[in-house]
Parts: structure tokens; sequence; C-alpha cells
């Protein structure tokens, strides 16, 4: 029996020696061979392309651009089709309603509250609108500065009076010469909700706003 048992141990350890040396220099393995100073992504992508890490040509990923980033989109080149810099300008098909020109706009925050008034100055380009104004607090006027964009015949526009911790942040709906919505109105330790609504006094800025 002892005999038996040491040969089947021999034949096992034969078996794996003929495997071992059937499989050839590939079954060591190698550490990749990196330099040892700081690489650049365009150094790493020519590594990774010449096949000389590790030394294997057939790496899958050879030709992938992810050890390069695109400066004006900050992804891989791959990542996004070419060109694609700028804003979309339209959305489902409907082209943007302008929003520039002087506004007059009421604020309302409670129905017993005395309502606010504000005029607008407002510039676009593209979906981005811009611009200045003045709120008008119960005689108190204060000087504003505007910022938003457009979503179809959606506005969503910023108004923060110039030197304060207050914003009141607008979801309109614009129409030919008019916008109404809601907005909430920030400031320390306070949040208060109300809804607008005005009109367009003219396309054309007006100054004395």
């Amino acid at each position: 029996m002892g005999f038996r048992s040491v040969a089947i141990v021999l034949a096992v350890m034969a078996c794996l020696a003929i495997s071992a040396s059937a499989q050839g220099p590939k079954n060591i393995e190698t550490e990749p061979d990196f330099p040892e100073e700081q690489m650049s992504g365009t150094t790493i992508l020519s590594e990774v392309q010449s096949g000389s890490i590790a030394g294997d040509g057939e790496l899958s990923f050879r030709n992938e651009s992810l050890f390069t980033i695109r400066a004006d989109t900050g992804m891989s080149p791959g990542a996004v089709a070419e060109g694609v810099r700028t804003p979309v300008t339209t959305v489902a098909g409907l082209g943007l309603t302008p929003a520039a020109g002087s506004w007059q706009l009421t604020l309302q925050e409670a129905p017993s509250a005395a309502s606010k008034l504000l005029a607008l100055n407002l510039y676009q380009s593209g979906d981005a609108v811009f611009g200045y104004g003045q709120l008008n607090d119960a005689g108190v006027v204060s000087q504003v500065t505007v910022g938003g964009t457009v979503l179809g015949d959606k506005l969503s526009m910023y108004v923060i009076p110039v030197g304060s911790q207050m914003v009141y942040r607008f979801s309109l709906q614009l129409q030919p010469a008019a916008m109404s919505g809601s907005y909430v109105y920030s400031a320390p330790g306070v949040t208060q909700p109300g809804i607008a609504f005005g009109s367009l006094v003219s396309r054309q800025i007006l100054q004395t706003a």
C-alpha cells in the first residue's frame, strides 16, 4: 500500500512539472515596468499604445484615450462628440422665449403683506439672462443684480440686492410681453415664498429703471 501511494504522488508531481513546462515563460508573473519619474498623460498614452508597459503589445485598451483630458470639456476625447462646447439653445424643438428688455414686476409674499415693486433691465445671450434693476420695498429702494437661465419659455432667475445677504429665486413663465410665477425670498434666518407677475415695458433698455 505504501509503494502505491508513493507512486501516485510521483505521478502527480510529474504531470504538474510537464504542465508548467508547457506554459513557457508566459507563466512567469512580471510587474509593469513604469519609469520611476512622473509621467504626463500623453506619455502614459504613448506607453500603452506602444505596448511597452509589462512588455505586452496586446493590451485591450491600447487604442483608447483614457489617459488624456481635453481642456475644453474636462473629459477624455471620446467622451463627447466633436464640437460640443456651447450650451444647447433649444429645448425639445422649442426656441428660446426672449427675456431681454425692461420689465416691471409686482412681488407678493402674503395676501395681507404690502407688495414689493421690481424694475429690471434684462439682457439675453443664448439661454443666459443677466442684468440689473431696482427693488422698492415699502419705500426703501435697493439696487439689484440679476442672473438666470431661459429653458424654452421658463425663466429661472436670481435677483440679489447689492451689498446684502438677501436673494430672490424666481421660477417664471415667459410670454411675449408678460411673465408670472413664484419665488422664494431668503435672508439670514428667513425663508419666505411669494408670487410674482408683471409686464414688459420696452424691448429697449430704459436707463431710468
